[in-house]
């Protein structure tokens, strides 16, 4: 399948995603209460790091799959998915190990945080999160074997069922009463049902079989030096994105209300992330085949430049929309309660956004095997990240948290990177720069302006149809920017392109 399809999938499961969560968030919200959805963000983001026990071994998958997927050497394949299927096995039974520690810690290290009756609520939910990460990594040679094939109908299609399943599902569960503890239990079983429609399918559709013979020892440390370093930068992307609640849960009194707070902000984030790793997640095996044929400088700036392009053209705009109209939205969608996650998702979505754009550059590293510096650049940001929230959060719990992970983001994922991607892949900052924004910035800052015109009608008053009415408004001025001046040629192409396949495909307009 072409990466376009992929890319097409992807932000079909992005915007399914996208779209069930925000709507579902605010219900989940007020039926927990916010001393039970603080637990509930606590807990995830505690589990989260459990994750990072792939060691970066998925990466690896996927690269050396679509490698000797490209030499079409069938027997290296297998041999490797076997490796990776007995180390993701004993991942699975060390993550029920350090699950079943971390659920008898957990009264002790959050004694200060939370109180007793939340306590009993996080240990619950932390059986059942821990049970789920476990059937994840058992099962990622598969999931990642589907990806290195470029077989984004089955990767995402299955997403997409997933995430329908999960709200419908969780809906149910807490119309019952099981509260968070229901929805948790959702998210296991849906999780089961998709892992094992995965692995189905390479077994029986792929026909790649995980085998053990002929195991080339020296390829294994081959991978284990590569995936290292890859797992560095997961830590640190991993404590950038999660180690804020954990630190408020431990270091400020009666913090579960300021943890629903930083979370309901969080949430923004990811929904922002999501719009932006969707799109990076199906090119690495297209950048394994551009590296592995050679490709220069030129062209991978050139690549960088157009899939950078893109992101930023959606990134832009949602970023513009909500700096405008988020306070709006967080206490129509939330509650005047989590006014404040305004300021928590705007300030990080800056260096987040400069990081997604860009996205495709630590691609090009991982391909090139070149990603050793910028795996410890980035696991000294993160520890920059714990030390200033640590120090910060006895100034101010929330915005202490928020101002720690600005400066480690800025400094570690957008900074350092551009001098990595100067030095390693001989990018021309000024024309990389010079290529992403023009256009494109014009027209962000022409649509912000008529934003803040708007806002000074008062479309507030109205509530949801009020702030639809301003950011309908932002939107469409930059999207008529956009065509106008803000697009290349190709970009237009490409927009009037997916407009025929639509119109088509709903019947408005013959085939070609």
């Amino acid at each position: 399948m072409s990466r376009k399809s992929g890319v097409i999938y992807s932000y079909a499961l992005m915007f399914v995603e996208v779209f069930t969560a925000t709507l579902f968030t605010p219900y989940l919200i007020r039926m927990l209460g916010q001393s039970e959805y603080g637990v509930y963000q606590l807990v995830t983001s505690i589990t989260t790091y459990l994750a990072l026990l792939d060691l970066g071994i998925g990466n690896a998958v996927i690269r050396y799959m679509a490698k000797f997927r490209t030499e079409n050497n069938k027997e290296k394949q297998e041999e490797f998915l076997g490796i990776a299927t007995v180390y993701y096995l004993i991942i699975a039974g060390i993550v029920l190990v350090a699950g079943a520690v971390l659920i008898g810690v957990f009264p002790t290290v959050f004694a200060k945080g939370l109180t007793a009756e939340e306590i009993a609520i996080g240990r619950r939910l932390l059986v059942l999160t821990v049970l789920s990460i476990a059937v994840t990594l058992g099962t990622s040679g598969f999931s990642n074997t589907i990806i290195a094939y470029e077989r984004f109908s089955v990767s995402k299609g299955f997403g997409i069922i997933c995430a329908l399943l999960k709200v419908a599902l969780s809906v149910v569960a807490l119309k019952l009463g099981m509260s968070s503890f229901g929805v948790m239990l959702v998210y296991l079983l849906t999780n089961v049902l998709t892992r094992g429609g995965y692995t189905v399918y390479v077994l029986f559709v792929l026909k790649i079989r995980p085998k053990l013979k002929n195991v080339d020892f020296g390829f294994i440390k081959e991978t284990v030096s590569y995936s290292s370093f890859v797992l560095l930068q997961m830590v640190a992307t991993q404590i950038n994105a999660m180690s804020n609640s954990t630190l408020l849960g431990i270091f400020a009194a009666s913090s579960s209300a300021i943890i629903a707070v930083y979370g309901a902000g969080s949430q923004i984030i990811q929904y922002f992330k999501t719009i932006g790793g969707h799109f990076t997640g199906v090119l690495m095996a297209g950048v394994v085949r551009m590296v592995e044929k050679g490709a220069g400088a030129k062209a991978l700036q050139d690549e960088m430049v157009r899939i950078g392009r893109i992101i930023f053209m959606m990134l832009g705009m949602v970023f513009t929309v909500f700096a405008v109209f988020g306070r709006q939205f967080m206490i129509l969608w939330a509650g005047a309660d989590y006014a404040e996650g305004y300021i928590v998702a705007v300030a990080i979505m800056v260096p987040t956004m400069f990081s997604l754009v860009q996205g495709i550059g630590p691609q090009i590293l991982w391909a090139m095997n070149k990603h050793r510096v910028q795996a410890v650049i980035q696991i000294v940001s993160a520890v920059l990240n714990i030390f200033l929230t640590i120090l910060l959060i006895h100034w101010n719990p929330l915005y202490g948290a928020v101002i720690g992970s600005v400066i480690a983001l800025s400094v570690g994922d957008v900074l350092c990177m551009n001098i990595m991607f100067k030095k390693e892949i001989h990018i021309r900052l000024t024309q990389y720069y010079a290529g992403l924004c023009k256009g494109i910035l014009p027209s962000l800052l022409l649509s912000a302006v008529v934003g803040l015109a708007f806002k000074q009608l008062a479309l507030s008053r109205y509530g949801w149809l009020g702030l639809v009415a301003n950011c309908a408004v932002m939107v469409l001025v930059y999207g008529i920017c956009m065509l106008t001046f803000g697009m290349n040629r190709s970009e237009k192409n490409m927009v009037w392109g997916m407009c025929r396949k639509v119109l088509t495909a709903l019947h408005l307009m013959k085939r070609t």
